[in-house]
């Protein structure tokens, strides 16, 4: 039976070092865009109100409108991890419960239900478990805390490093059937393949200095005449983060040669694994066991979800030729992917630090015990 990431069932949710991972990741995203609306707004407004509404400072300020409503949504999701916190949600310790997922009606056309049978009876609760669904159906469990007095839920399904906020639900449901697995093809997953959509735009690295670039370029031409101060300026600012994205484009290569390895798979390659301990600044690294010996894998842009079930299992899933270069690491079932870059000839990673684009979840890995040995 393969193994996913688990959260721990013997101490508070709260104090499980997976559960304290998404909390630091949801605390990081809300004081990064409580900080960015703290400039971008007042920018924005004084823009509008105070200066003249030529070409320039009307791109400036829909530029600056646009940013505002992306760290609106960072805010508002970390507040309400930080209410389910504060309302002490997380106080006692994650429950393995049988589950399963519940058959779809025409009422229930957004939120998605879940058969919960605990110790005090069976419960139906409901909410957006996209992510999770596939996951449920297969394992027929989640872990749980609460109900609290108004219902409230707290879910995780294995393998996935996130929480799911719920309520508890009196419909009458019936349970959905189980579907046999019918192939070994990564991409043949469902999950696998709804994650890839997202992992192929890396073989695009260009657009990470481009974009900026290019509108930096554009808002600045736009305020040169009439002139127009906030775009100069906004302008300026895109053409440096540009300019800093540069080394993005190293992994252009490493994508496409991950991404054809994804689509040529027949099935996963499986393979003990043992994380390094990990240094802010640096890549996330470690040894693996491969069919060809011992080599260093080295993840550039970690995602969570990957990292956390390597730490928790010690097993890398990997989607590709594994000998040498690039490949896609994931976990079967899950919506996740991420680049591992293979080095079979290396046993220690190299010293050179990362360029701070790519410096991902920096802020939450420290709180994985094997990276802090």
């Amino acid at each position: 039976m393969r193994r996913y990431l688990e959260p721990r069932t013997d101490v508070p949710a709260v104090e499980d070092w997976s559960t304290a991972l998404i909390l630091a990741e949801s605390r990081t995203a809300g004081r990064v865009g409580r900080a960015a609306l703290a400039v971008v707004v007042p920018a924005g407004l004084g823009t509008v109100l105070f200066l003249p509404g030529t070409a320039g400072n009307t791109a400036t300020a829909a530029l600056l409108g646009l940013l505002a409503l992306v760290c609106a949504i960072a805010v508002l999701v970390s507040a309400a991890d930080r209410r389910m916190t504060r309302r002490g949600l997380l106080n006692g310790p994650w429950r393995r419960c049988p589950a399963t997922v519940a058959a779809p009606s025409e009422e229930a056309a957004v939120l998605d239900r879940l058969l919960v049978f605990d110790d005090s009876g069976t419960l139906v609760v409901r909410a957006m478990l996209t992510d999770a669904l596939d996951l449920v159906l297969d394992r027929q469990e989640v872990f749980l805390v609460g109900p609290d007095a108004a219902g409230r839920v707290v879910l995780r399904a294995p393998g996935l490093c996130r929480l799911f906020r719920a309520r508890v639900d009196d419909a009458e449901v019936r349970p959905r059937e189980r579907e046999p697995r019918t192939s070994e093809r990564p991409l043949d997953d469902t999950a696998v393949a709804q994650a890839f959509r997202a992992f192929r735009w890396g073989t695009r690295a260009w657009l990470w200095p481009t974009v900026p670039t290019a509108l930096g370029a554009a808002l600045v031409l736009l305020s040169i005449a009439p002139l127009a101060v906030a775009g100069l300026v906004v302008g300026g600012l895109l053409l440096v983060c540009g300019a800093l994205a540069a080394p993005m484009l190293a992994l252009g290569p490493w994508y496409r040669q991950a991404v054809a390895g994804l689509r040529s798979a027949p099935r996963w390659t499986q393979a003990p694994f043992t994380l390094f301990p990990w240094e802010p600044g640096r890549a996330v690294a470690g040894l693996a066991q491969l069919p060809g010996g011992l080599a260093l894998v080295q993840f550039p842009l970690p995602n969570p979800d990957v990292i956390a079930n390597i730490a928790d299992t010690g097993v890398l899933w990997t989607a590709g030729t594994p000998s040498g270069g690039a490949v896609a690491a994931g976990v079967p079932g899950v919506r996740a992917l991420t680049l591992g870059v293979v080095q079979p000839d290396r046993d220690t990673p190299e010293e050179k630090p990362q360029p701070w684009l790519m410096r991902g979840n920096e802020p939450s890995l420290r709180t994985i015990p094997v990276l802090n040995r």
